[in-house]
């Protein structure tokens, strides 16, 4: 299974105080096919979240996130012409994710979001749209 992680999963994967707990999760489900992506779209909200980090906590965050994913997809003209195309306003990252042919999305944000039907997003302590 390929699955996406999204900025705000990260965000809360680095800092906030169930990080513990969301590390033990996420390293319990991985098995022989599971693959984890995320995207440098995804990493850069994820930096501007964190706000002013020095270079070094940077440089550590990238190398784990290197070590975790299998890709860091870039961000191209094709993705941003398909974000500004579909009428369900998806967002970058639902739209890198369905580019790429991913399974399941990890995030961890407010509900209300809109989803595109061949994407399943889920937050990862079980809610799921």
């Amino acid at each position: 299974m390929k699955v996406f992680l999204c900025s705000s999963f990260l965000l809360h994967l680095i800092q906030s105080d169930q990080r513990e707990k969301l590390k033990h999760l996420l390293l319990d489900s991985i098995d022989s096919n599971t693959r984890f992506f995320t995207s440098a779209y995804s990493i850069h909200v994820l930096f501007q979240e964190l706000g002013e980090v020095n270079i070094e906590k940077k440089s550590l965050i990238l190398r784990n996130l290197e070590d975790l994913t299998d890709t860091i997809f870039s961000l191209g003209l094709d993705e941003i012409r398909s974000e500004l195309l579909l009428e369900q306003n998806l967002g970058l990252e639902q739209t890198i994710a369905l580019s790429q042919g991913i399974d399941v999305m990890y995030c961890l944000h407010e509900e209300g979001n809109p989803t595109h039907p061949l994407l399943k997003v889920r937050n990862f302590f079980g809610e799921t749209k």
